[in-house]
Order: structure tokens, then C-alpha cells, then sequence
């Protein structure tokens, strides 16, 4: 077998025109999708980047407080869910289960649920 040479590749014949549409139409198709690709890791790198710079969950400016949370006397704390400057407390109380939500900044009661089984 021989490799081919310069010869080879100039008696190809020309494409049909159905072919040769089909084949600019491949080359559009490609050159919008490396276009996409590219966007697309830039848009992932900028983000990364951004992220880098831009903590989210950085420290708020400002001073720090200080509150005290009042609970009912004899109460149990069984569970604590915090959501943003929101905290809530479960309890067992004489009651029953009770759910206390307070607003941390301020230590003031927003409000309470209580539990109660059927």
C-alpha cells in the first residue's frame, strides 16, 4: 500500500450541490456551536471569579448584639433551628411540645406553637 499522494487528492471529483449545501451548512452548525461553547466557559469563569471576590456569606459590618431569650420555666430545650436572624426552639413544656420563634438582633418573641397530639 502506498501513501497517497499529490496526485490522489487532485482527481477527487467536486461535491454535488446538494452535498456541498449540506457541507456549509455542517461548517454554520459548528462554527455557532464553538461560538456557544466559548460563551459559555467564560460565563463559568466569570461566575467563579465573581464568587471568589464576592463572598456571600461574609461578616455583616456593624457592631455586635447581645439578646436574652425567655423560655417557660421548666421547659425543655429539645431541638434549635436558625434561619437568618430568625431562631427557633423547640420545647417540652408543661403544655406539651411548644415551638418558640424569636428575632435574634432584638431577643423579642415572634411568636409560639404548640404541639398537640390527637
Amino acid at each position: 500500500m502506498t501513501a497517497p499522494g499529490k496526485d490522489d487528492l487532485d482527481d477527487e471529483a467536486p461535491l454535488d450541490p446538494a452535498m456541498a449545501r449540506v457541507q456549509a451548512k455542517l461548517r454554520r452548525l459548528m462554527l455557532v456551536s464553538g461560538i456557544t461553547l466559548g460563551v459559555g466557559f467564560v460565563a463559568v469563569l466569570f461566575a467563579v471569579i465573581w464568587r471568589v471576590n464576592n463572598p456571600r456569606g461574609a461578616v455583616p459590618d456593624g457592631e455586635a448584639w447581645t439578646s436574652s431569650l425567655e423560655i417557660p420555666a421548666g421547659a425543655t430545650v429539645v431541638a434549635t433551628d436558625l434561619d437568618g436572624d430568625r431562631l427557633a426552639v423547640t420545647v417540652d413544656a408543661a403544655e406539651g411540645r411548644q415551638i418558640h420563634v424569636f428575632h435574634l438582633p432584638s431577643g423579642r418573641r415572634l411568636g409560639t406553637a404548640t404541639l398537640l397530639t390527637r
